[in-house]
């Protein structure tokens, strides 16, 4: 595998992030039958592409409670809750983590988890406040799809994976800042 340094060129950064859900939906759960066989299945499917933006907030961002800091910041009028990768080039070799921002009211991306200028990109799922709140006590974690650091017992969600997302889960109307190829 190559790695490269991304540019904040928004081409090179879909593509790099296209070619990190392609080597990730490699890496899967469950059998045919299923819906997504892999959360980058999944993400890529209804999954939007966004360009990194500054933090909006004066409040300090909390590196490494992405889950937990997105769902706080989605509770305020307009925002949304994002989860999908990430394209941090620091986090060589595996430049695309799993992860959850914001959006707010704007279409902007409003991470508050990652310091300005550490993801170059991100594509995910914007997510309903009542589906996310509904799995989230489900799973009895913040991390809606994937995995989280904070309750290691709450793996990947094998239920979305196997039935697909419900119609109420996806937020209608958030557009790309960065077109799909």
């Amino acid at each position: 595998m190559t790695i490269r340094s991304t540019a904040e060129d928004p081409g090179q950064v879909v593509q790099e992030l296209t070619e990190w859900l392609d080597r990730y939906r490699q890496v899967q759960v469950g059998d045919a039958s299923w819906a997504y066989r892999s959360f980058a299945a999944l993400v890529a499917e209804p999954g939007t592409f966004y360009r990194s933006a500054p933090w909006p907030m004066s409040d300090p961002q909390q590196l490494g409670r992405c889950f937990k800091t997105a769902s706080q910041w989605a509770e305020r009028p307009g925002w949304t809750y994002v989860e999908g990768f990430a394209l941090v080039p620091s986090a060589a070799p595996f430049n695309a983590v799993e992860h959850a921002w914001c959006l707010t009211g704007e279409g902007q991306v409003a991470d508050p988890s990652l310091p300005d200028g550490m993801a170059v990109g991100y594509v995910g799922i914007p997510l309903s406040d009542g589906f996310r709140h509904e799995q989230q006590l489900l799973r009895a974690t913040d991390a809606v799809f994937t995995s989280d650091p904070s309750n290691l017992l709450a793996g990947v969600n094998e239920q979305i994976l196997r039935t697909g997302l419900p119609r109420h889960a996806l937020v209608p109307g958030r557009s790309a800042a960065f077109p799909k190829r």
